[in-house]
């Protein structure tokens, strides 16, 4: 069984009460938030990527061949 809670003062508190015997194994599964992003209404599609560069020169086709 599953049961909800959050740390409070540094303990687990329970969202709901629960009976549990005295001794009871638990485990506990810390659940990390799902992080959303949104690109801004205002802003427009990429469309084709633009060029890249790297450190102060542009990727060219010499790069991309020694990286191979």
């Amino acid at each position: 069984m599953t049961y909800r809670g959050h740390i409070k003062n540094g303990q687990v508190a329970l969202d709901e009460p629960v009976s549990l015997p005295e001794g009871a194994e638990v485990s506990v599964v810390v659940i990390e938030k799902k992080v959303r992003i949104t690109r801004p209404k205002d802003r427009q599609p990429l469309g084709k990527f633009r060029s890249i560069e790297l450190q102060g020169g542009p990727l060219s086709d010499d790069i991309i061949r020694d990286r191979r």
